[in-house]
């Protein structure tokens, strides 16, 4: 079963988007409602969703392997938590949370994580392309509703009446809600905007087109916060997209794309107007005829006004904000928040009303507390500052990536919405899955996306391994600095002329008042190329030892955290003097990985449960700096001032691995490949002290621990 569904596994994440991605768009249109409001229909597209989070989580293992994800476990584990304490309330809604939160945190924020960037752009193109012709085709519809006067109720599938067509100077159209469907359209803008030029003639015009009718939807929806999010789009666009080299030409941009936005936006609704008072008889008819109850001339809103301009919505926070402090930690559920808030205030404004929050950071605040409210934010701002880390990085090197800025541009819509709309989270919602599918694409495909750089092969990547030793080995030649080969490559020296066959990097070793000038010397060098990083110049650097490497190269790194770059290296180690520490070391150590690691770089496969609990470290120390650790671990390295023997210290030592300080003093010329490098005259008793007395003997094949596949990348040209 396993094979069968590895085998089709692109397939059936195409399927399982394009199915939610329609089954949410039947849900916001009414005559497809009928669709999405079926049992059937909905227990599969559940079922669906919830076999495939299954499959990611126990044989993907993505929460190993998708960065960010442990936020959103947490905030997953928060609401059983939550759940659990109001249950005698009750808990099918709750459940029905949980079950969309799983989907949203393992079927789709996962869903690009195990493609090639061709096969994940055509899920994220397919998902985008069902909103993009269901929504169009919805809107399409809505405004031929417009020019044709047509305003009705019906009653919707949960048997209430609502609006449709043109009704209270707003079309409401085929849609559900036009403030909702509003945002949706400027999303289906944004996407096919940033695409034109990927279209050939044919696809352009339908483009093109849709982005004119969702535009003209936007103006006569009435909606004052899709409003508010167009002009900040068309704003961060220009300002995004601009050539400030010259900032006259792009300033003058800028104000020219926002002067269009706000010209096109009150042509159409100028145009409306007057098409709606050539037609005053029409409408009046329509009155007598009983099709509609209101005298709907203009398209100023009837349902606001000066006195009351955020239509309730000022009541509706206040109220809900005054339940929060009653319950900070764990808040009152999506499910419960009705029953449980009659008990603390029957009188309150949201419960006589039963009113949403319509605002989705209280919402959150409210029904999941600070304990819920923490990882999502912390989630969203991870997300917020790492894509626009990419986004400068590729404008300094002289790119615009379409992808990440149309993510960008959605995000900045899905912020500023939330402000006024309710429910991006609970319940199945259509923004809650765009949301977890451009934050998915953005930390599977783009943020690994590595353009203007080549990626290299493995003789490639031990070439320029070699090129940094070479640098390395002259600079130390040139300041007079006694270096030598260290670990598994000296005994690759010793052993093979080069290379451990099965291993691929390089390390060298010093003590400490030699490490400390090679370091300096690098600094004052200040070569273009060769570079040198530590948690001192970068508190980000995740290591307590530092490394030279080619500020050219890069590659993927899925153990450390942080978004630092780290280049092709030598790792260069400083040996002091032996000081029984390693008990105190092996705790500053676990602190240290756990402040700046992955999931994935502390999992430990033979630990099983124990895991969870690491996990769960991982997510408190990741409050420290990894800085105060290396710190910490370098100041307890060197609390020996003198002594007979010397290591490296910085490590969990399961047996001594210390020798005789005199041993690094003396070096001698050791071919390593097609190169010559210094290795210690005593190299015997290091290698014994290390690798036990046999080290010349080839290891069994079960006993040759290669390190993990890593995909290397060198600047291109």
């Amino acid at each position: 079963m396993i094979s069968f569904i590895e085998k089709n596994y692109f397939k059936i994440n195409l399927l399982f988007l394009s199915v939610i991605s329609f089954y949410c768009m039947a849900g916001l249109i009414v005559p497809l409602q009928p669709i999405s409001a079926n049992k059937f229909v909905t227990l599969g597209m559940t079922l669906m969703g919830v076999l495939l989070g299954l499959y990611n989580f126990f044989i993907k293992k993505v929460y190993l392997n998708v960065r960010k994800i442990e936020y959103l476990i947490l905030f997953f584990l928060m609401n059983i938590l939550t759940a659990a304490l109001v249950v005698k309330y009750g808990f099918s809604t709750n459940i029905k949370n949980l079950v969309v939160f799983f989907i949203y945190f393992f079927a789709l924020y996962p869903a690009f994580q195990s493609f090639t960037v061709k096969k994940a752009r055509a899920l994220f193109d397919v998902f985008f392309s069902v909103i993009t012709v269901a929504n169009t085709i919805g809107v399409f519809v809505s405004i031929w509703q417009f020019f044709m006067l047509q305003g009705y109720r019906v009653l919707d599938y949960k048997g209430l009446l609502i609006r449709q067509g043109f009704v209270e100077s707003r079309l409401f159209g085929i849609l559900a809600s036009p403030n909702y469907l509003s945002i949706i359209s400027l999303m289906v803008i944004i996407y096919l905007w940033m695409r034109l030029s990927l279209y050939n003639t044919v696809l352009k015009t339908l483009a093109i087109s849709s982005i004119l009718l969702n535009f003209a939807y936007i103006v006569l929806s009435g909606s004052r916060t899709t409003y508010i999010c167009l002009v900040v789009v068309a704003f961060l666009y220009a300002l995004m997209t601009a050539n400030w080299s010259k900032k006259t030409k792009s300033l003058l941009t800028v104000l020219v794309t926002v002067g269009l936005v706000f010209v096109g936006y009150n042509g159409i609704k100028y145009s409306s107007d007057i098409y709606l008072k050539a037609h005053s008889t029409q409408i009046q008819k329509n009155q007598e005829n009983g099709q509609n109850g209101d005298n709907n001339l203009s398209l100023e809103r009837t349902d606001t006004s000066e006195e009351n301009i955020s239509n309730n919505r000022f009541a509706i926070w206040q109220s809900t904000a005054s339940f929060i402090p009653r319950r900070p930690l764990f808040g009152y559920s999506g499910g419960n928040w009705y029953e449980l808030g009659k008990e603390y205030d029957a009188s309150a404004y949201i419960i006589k009303q039963h009113y949403l929050t319509h605002n989705g950071y209280l919402e959150l605040l409210f029904y999941d507390g600070i304990t819920g409210f923490i990882p999502m934010a912390i989630f969203m701002l991870s997300f917020i500052i790492s894509s626009l880390k990419k986004y400068k990085k590729d404008l300094q090197e002289g790119r615009h990536n379409h992808e990440l800025i149309t993510i960008l541009l959605m995000t900045v819509v899905i912020l500023i919405s939330n402000l006024f709309l309710s429910s991006t989270f609970y319940g199945i919602s259509l923004q809650g899955c765009i949301l977890f599918v451009i934050s998915g694409y953005y930390f599977s495909v783009l943020y690994k996306k590595r353009d203007g750089y080549r990626k290299l092969d493995e003789a490639e990547i031990k070439e320029v391994e070699l090129d940094v030793m070479d640098y390395i080995h002259n600079l130390c030649q040139k300041e007079n600095i006694n270096y030598s080969l260290a670990y598994g490559t000296l005994l690759g020296a010793v052993r093979h002329k080069g290379y451990i066959p099965w291993d691929d990097d390089i390390d060298i070793s010093l003590k400490r008042d030699e490490y400390d000038k090679l370091y300096q010397a690098i600094l004052q060098d200040n070569d273009p190329v060769y570079k040198v990083v530590s948690w001192e110049n970068d508190a980000r650097y995740p290591y307590p030892f530092y490394r030279v490497y080619d500020a050219r190269t890069v590659y993927d790194n899925n153990y450390i955290e942080n978004d630092i770059d780290l280049g092709i290296c030598v790792d260069v180690f400083p040996f002091d003097y032996y000081a029984d520490v390693n008990k105190d070391m092996v705790k500053l150590d676990t602190y240290r990985r756990l402040s700046v690691y992955t999931l994935y770089g502390i999992h430990n496969k033979n630990a099983k449960l124990k895991n969870v609990f690491r996990y769960l470290l991982v997510l408190v120390f990741r409050l420290t700096r990894v800085k105060t650790w290396n710190q910490k671990m370098n100041t307890l390295s060197m609390q020996e001032k003198d002594g007979d023997f010397i290591d490296y210290l910085m490590e969990n030592k399961r047996v001594s691995t210390k020798f005789d300080k005199s041993f690094l003093d003396t070096t001698i010329d050791s071919p390593f490949e097609d190169r010559v490098y210094k290795i210690p005259e005593a190299y015997q008793p290091i290698l014994s002290a290390i690798y036990g007395d046999d080290f010349m003997e080839i290891p069994p094949l079960e006993k040759r621990v290669k390190h993990d596949d890593f995909l290397a990348y060198i600047k291109e040209g």
